[in-house]
């Protein structure tokens, strides 16, 4: 149970980190226009992609539904950002952040009851 807990606590840390990162690039993505948007969309998608598969690891390794909530919202952040919606994009990424960190909570008490953190 304690290793279950570590990797889904380095999961859950690994995630949230990337998503306050997506976060900050989608802010970026929102001041371009024309070729550069198209260009920054593409790699904002390649990222997106890349972050689907740390959370799909993590879904398989530790079983957590949060992560399954959190590739859920990176879906619709992909979907909100291709319509211009950043303002939804955003609140995605804020639901993400949020399924991440009940992740964490929870491992983090079972690490700090067993005084590992």
């Amino acid at each position: 149970m304690v290793e279950k807990a570590i990797i889904s606590y380095q999961f859950g840390e690994r995630i949230k980190s990337e998503l306050i990162i997506g976060s900050k690039m989608l802010e970026a993505l929102e001041t371009l226009e024309s070729c550069e948007l198209a260009g920054a969309k593409r790699a904002m998608h390649a990222f997106l992609d890349a972050l689907s598969m740390d959370t799909g690891m993590a879904l398989r390794a530790t079983g957590q539904p949060e992560f399954a909530m959190v590739e859920e919202m990176l879906n619709e952040a992909k979907r909100k950002m291709e319509e211009s919606d950043y303002q939804e994009a955003h609140a995605s990424f804020g639901k993400a952040v949020s399924h991440a960190t009940t992740a964490c909570d929870r491992t983090m008490r079972i690490l700090m009851d067993k005084g590992l953190l």
